[in-house]
């Protein structure tokens, strides 16, 4: 399937990005065409993969978590599995990938505070070996791909 964008796409795309709550209407007026049209090229997107999902960003602070983490899962030798479950289990974990090299499994794990973080990879104890860096900032989050 052809996913190549033109310019229209692309301005409705870098609009949603900056607002996926944007209406219709102001969505027609910010980029220049009408409303009909606007719910058209999105849907064509939507049916396309482009768009997949009209999301909200919540802010973990606001939420009590002052801290982040990454760490770096190594799972034991018969343990990938299972490892991988409690990864998926963790509520904490709010994000993570499944790497190659010498490590699993890379996580981003929200915290309250410092104290939080050794109970929370003692669960995980009997399944892998860790590696944890405590966040300081983000530079780049998650942002979407270039078109």
């Amino acid at each position: 399937m052809e996913n190549t964008l033109d310019d229209l796409d692309r301005a409705i795309l870098t609009a949603l990005v900056s607002d996926a709550r944007i209406s219709w209407k102001d969505l027609a007026a910010d980029v220049g065409v009408s409303s009909p049209t606007i719910r058209d090229r999105v849907r064509r997107l939507q049916d396309r993969g482009i768009v997949q999902v009209f999301s909200i960003d919540i802010s973990s602070a606001a939420l009590g978590y002052t801290l982040e983490a990454v760490v770096r899962f190594r799972p034991l030798p018969g343990k990938r599995h299972v490892l991988e479950q409690q990864i998926q289990n963790t509520d904490r974990i709010v994000q993570c990938d499944k790497v190659t090299g010498e490590d699993g499994f890379v996580a981003r794990v929200l915290l309250k505070d410092i104290g939080e973080l050794d109970p929370l990879l003692e669960t995980f104890g009997r399944m892998a070996t860790t590696n944890t860096a405590i966040v300081k900032s983000s530079p780049v989050r998650m942002r979407p791909p270039p078109f």
